[in-house]
């Protein structure tokens, strides 16, 4: 049996605790605990899946804003899990197995996660754990189904996942560009202009009542209409002096 595969199911309590942060490192560990022993067609096709499914959906979180929402329960539940594990490690010595159920462990592990962590990304991460521990499992016995229906099952696993993300948390490009606009808002206030114009920032605005003035003379500044008709008249003529 090789390191990588007894350093799984240690990387996978890892995911307990943490939760999707390590899932790559998982990944990486249980590809290489598969091919170690030989690079056959299922291996290889095995440890690519197994990449696919740890790191595409660590890559897909990066696009999104996840909540800062605080798991309910304690720290006690990785150590949960390593109790499970050194049961399941007993169980398995009393029966005979040769090998090391790494697998076996790993999807005890994710179990573990999916049953309590309340939140949706960390039961998404249990859940692709359990995926990788089956197909490492397949790999080790050598079973052709079981790697393929492992790989089927991710695939769905991986789509809904991603599907839920998509739904229910905020693209991180959306977010920063309404954090800017709300930045550009209280640092630059909304200039406006009069009689419906487009505001813009050169433009000084005018006082109340400034344009209306400049637009329109003072009516001392003009002649008056009487005036101007009197100047346009004809001089009356002197009439004869009867005496």
């Amino acid at each position: 049996m090789t390191l990588a595969a007894i350093l799984a199911p240690l990387l996978a309590l890892c995911v307990v605790a943490r939760g999707m942060g390590f899932l790559p490192v998982l990944g990486a560990v249980i590809a290489a605990a598969m091919l170690v022993d030989g690079l056959a067609p299922l291996q290889e096709t095995a440890a690519a899946f197994v990449l696919l499914f740890s790191i595409g959906p660590v890559w897909f979180l990066t696009y999104y804003q996840q909540d800062r929402v605080q798991e309910r329960s304690g720290p006690a539940v990785p150590f949960f899990a390593l109790g499970l594990m050194v049961v399941l490690l007993l169980a398995s010595a009393r029966s005979g197995v040769p090998l090391f159920p790494a697998g076996l462990c790993v999807v005890l592990a994710g179990l573990v996660a999916v049953t309590y962590r309340q939140a949706m990304i960390w039961q998404w991460a249990g859940l692709l754990t359990c995926v990788n521990g089956i197909m490492l499992a397949g790999v080790i016995e050598k079973q052709v189904m079981v790697v393929g229906v492992a790989a089927l099952a991710g695939c769905v696993i991986s789509v809904l996942g991603g599907l839920y993300v998509h739904r229910v948390m905020p693209r991180v490009a959306v977010v920063r560009a309404s954090g800017r606009k709300d930045a550009d808002r209280k640092g630059h206030p909304v200039e406006k202009r009069f009689r419906g114009d487009a505001p813009l920032p050169s433009d000084p605005v005018p006082a109340f009542g400034a344009e209306r003035g400049a637009q329109e003379p003072s009516p001392r500044s003009l002649p008056s209409d009487e005036t101007t008709e009197d100047a346009d008249k004809p001089a009356p003529k002197a009439e004869d002096d009867p005496a």
